[in-house]
């Protein structure tokens, strides 16, 4: 009993896993236009479980295309993570860009030691995205984000056979990113803030850098 009391203990202070780190803004990519970087976060509160963690880094590779006008697509591969969302942009002018990006992320860890034998989830992921063009080589962008997450631990503790813990839970908060983007190449800086209404947990943050390159756009294209 002391050992299934120390399992469920150290999932309730579990380390982050999934990722809070903004990574894009409103501006949608061109039909066949392709981007992709390699970004790194230090995160606080990221894991469903976690009631004042220290912060811990994460690192993804984020690659994103276009597939019609106003329309792409996105994946990220996360360290024991990964996500897809699908990027809308309904609203543009020469400078004001705003979009809503819906998609699902998940984890899972194997794993994690002594009586836990895997910690796993699934995230429904609601963000609304505005940019806006400071010039033709940057841009401030941002907006409010919606996290739906469900968390499946697996404990190994003999005196309960194939135990689960299973929750529901949610994260409600800001992203703002700056980017920086001559031509071809992306430098970006993010940070987010998160509440956790459903368990009043304390705040979630996670502080980011991402750096990629994009491939030419249509204009780019007929000039050569």
């Amino acid at each position: 009993m002391v050992r299934t009391l120390l399992a469920v203990a150290g999932l309730a202070l579990g380390t982050a896993c999934s990722t809070l780190s903004t990574v894009t803004g409103a501006k949608t990519l061109e039909p066949g236009q392709l981007q992709i970087a390699g970004a790194g976060s230090l995160q606080r509160g990221g894991n469903p479980l976690s009631i004042g963690t220290l912060p811990l880094p994460q690192g993804e590779v984020v690659a994103r295309f276009g597939l019609a006008d106003n329309l792409d697509m996105g994946a990220r591969l996360y360290l024991v993570g990964a996500a897809v969302d699908v990027r809308y942009r309904f609203y543009h002018n020469d400078r004001l860009h705003l979009a809503v990006a819906p998609g699902l992320a998940g984890t899972w860890a194997p794993l994690v030691g002594g009586t836990v034998a895997g910690q796993g989830s699934v995230e429904l992921r609601a963000p609304v995205l505005g940019e806006f063009e400071l010039s033709p080589i940057h841009s401030i962008m941002g907006g409010p984000a919606l996290i739906l997450r469900r968390q499946r631990n697996a404990i190994d503790a003999p005196e309960l056979e194939d135990a689960r813990l299973t929750r529901l839970d949610a994260y409600a908060g800001l992203g703002a990113r700056y980017e920086l983007h001559p031509k071809r190449f992306v430098l970006g800086f993010s940070a987010d803030l998160y509440a956790q209404p459903a368990r009043h947990a304390g705040p979630a943050w996670a502080l980011g850098v991402d750096m990629g390159f994009r491939s030419r756009s249509r204009a780019e294209r007929r000039g050569n």
